[in-house]
């Protein structure tokens, strides 16, 4: 007995609802699926955290070259540094927390989360173990069905001034560390500043 199901054909696949090709520029997508927006910001915040990454590695080694009388200089910008990728890294992982949250509106959506989740796995100690390569290759499959998402670094503007902004906020923290860090040695009541 033949199977009628065979001979049906499949609807194409599309984009699906939510995702629409701008006018006029190749590639780019007026995206109303959260999921794609979560991705680009999580995509921003990791790039963030990476570029901050070598910085602090770089005020490292010149913190180690410093003679005695820069080091203390030296000291308070590799503080600093440290600090502002611990605010990126924090920030990319409360992007990433939010996943389970977030419904995709299309396939590329789908595609989107799975790119989080793929993209993640690469802090994990063996990305070869169960269920990553399988993850990895529902991603590919999926790429190869609806395509991929038209994703690219962010702007050079966009990394400078996110990377001030993690600086501003670890700049404060490091002050407040010291200034507690102060109190504690004997110079007042760390209650009167902390609160």
């Amino acid at each position: 007995m033949a199977d009628s199901d065979n001979s049906t054909s499949l609807p194409s696949v599309t984009h699906g609802r939510g995702q629409r090709q701008t006018a006029g520029v190749s590639g780019s997508f007026d995206d109303e699926d959260a999921a794609i927006l979560l991705l680009r910001a999580w995509l921003r915040a990791q790039h963030v955290s990476h570029v901050l990454c070598r910085l602090q590695q770089r005020l490292e080694r010149r913190v180690l070259a410093a003679s005695d009388s820069e080091a203390i200089d030296e000291k308070v910008g590799y503080s600093i540094a440290c600090q502002a990728e611990v605010e990126a890294t924090t920030a990319a992982l409360k992007l990433q927390d939010k996943l389970p949250h977030i419904q995709a509106l299309s396939l590329l959506g789908i595609v989107a989360k799975l790119e989080i989740i793929a993209g993640a796995d690469r802090e994990i100690d063996d990305p070869t173990d169960f269920p990553w390569p399988h993850i990895a290759s529902v991603l590919k499959d999926l790429k190869k069905i609806v395509g991929s998402l038209p994703l690219g670094r962010p702007e050079r503007t966009v990394v400078q001034a996110d990377c001030r902004l993690y600086q501003e906020i670890a700049t404060d923290l490091v002050g407040l560390e010291k200034q507690s860090a102060s109190l504690h040695l004997g110079r007042g009541s760390a209650s009167c500043i902390l609160g």
